[in-house]
């Protein structure tokens, strides 16, 4: 087995606009090796989001290569692309989008169901993982019973439930207290660790970059250091 999850080549990411071209990744060369938790940090607009919707197989670049295992990601249709994504990646926002006429254990099976999976074979993986996160007595709750950090929790469980090989999160944090912003950053370090995942999150939470195995620095459309 490759020791790589993945592997970006040349990365770019250019969006038209009225007044021209803005030029957002310029060239991203990336390696990301299974069971690592990676940072990427960098100012407000710098193309951090970006550069997780792509290597999350969210969009598609303007030019350069992703490959997963030995799959050249970008060459698969549409349609091939949505299946290796429910598959092999999950995502946590920073907004936990949870279904709100959903209960919590309900929220954390919908992925699986997306992929086929039967709901009987589902409820048993979902309620161990709530309860990893300590929400074992709240999975009938529907989103508007739990706090802040209670549904972001949620999301991240979601995440999950395909067992993915990589986890991305994208600000997971940013929209918590102190308090539940610790208390989620310490979860995640913990299920890397305890369920072997990779993760690469995008923060401006130095904190939070600072537990990394390794940090990426984005600046003017490219990673300028890496520690």
């Amino acid at each position: 087995m490759n020791e790589n999850v993945l592997e970006a080549h040349g990365i770019y990411k250019s969006y038209p606009t009225a007044d021209g071209q803005i030029d957002v990744l310029l060239g991203i060369d990336l390696e990301i090796k299974r069971g690592e938790i990676v940072a990427v940090v960098g100012p407000s607009g710098v193309g951090k989001s970006t550069l997780l919707h792509i290597l999350g197989i969210l969009d598609r670049p303007t030019r350069g290569q992703l490959w997963m295992d030995s799959t050249d990601v970008f060459s698969l249709s549409d349609d091939q692309l949505a299946k290796l994504r429910n598959r092999t990646v999950g995502f946590v926002f920073q907004f936990h989008y949870l279904l709100p006429e959903l209960s919590a254990l309900e929220n954390v099976m919908v992925p699986g169901m997306i992929a086929g999976r039967r709901a009987e074979e589902l409820i048993k993986p979902a309620r161990e993982l709530l309860s990893r996160v300590g929400l074992a007595e709240r999975e009938s709750h529907r989103p508007n019973q739990l706090s802040a950090g209670e549904q972001q929790r949620v999301a991240v469980v979601r995440a999950l439930i395909n067992n993915p090989e990589l986890v991305l999160a994208d600000e997971p944090s940013g929209n918590l207290d102190f308090a539940s912003s610790r208390t989620l950053h310490t979860l995640l370090w913990e299920l890397s660790r305890s369920l072997e995942k990779t993760f690469v999150i995008a923060t401006h939470n130095l904190e939070l970059a600072s537990k990394a195995d390794r940090v990426l620095q984005l600046s003017n459309g490219k990673i300028v250091s890496q520690g």
